[in-house]
């Protein structure tokens, strides 16, 4: 996913047990969880284990005219 969203986003994966407050501050529940995140907060989230296609298309309806 990185690769395909290179330039337009970073994408990053946190070990929930290794950052318990990175979890806690993002509302984490379950994993796996996807956050959109925008000047430090986040604005939408996927959550499950999802296709790339699936990820790139709720990335796109969510950042598109950005």
């Amino acid at each position: 996913m990185a690769e395909l969203l290179a330039g337009a986003a970073a994408v990053v994966q946190v070990n929930t047990d290794e950052s318990p407050a990175l979890s806690g501050r993002f509302g984490v529940r379950g994993i796996p969880v996807l956050h959109l995140v925008r000047g430090g907060k986040s604005v939408q989230q996927l959550a499950g284990a999802q296709s790339a296609e699936s990820v790139l298309s709720w990335f796109k309806r969510y950042t598109e005219g950005r």
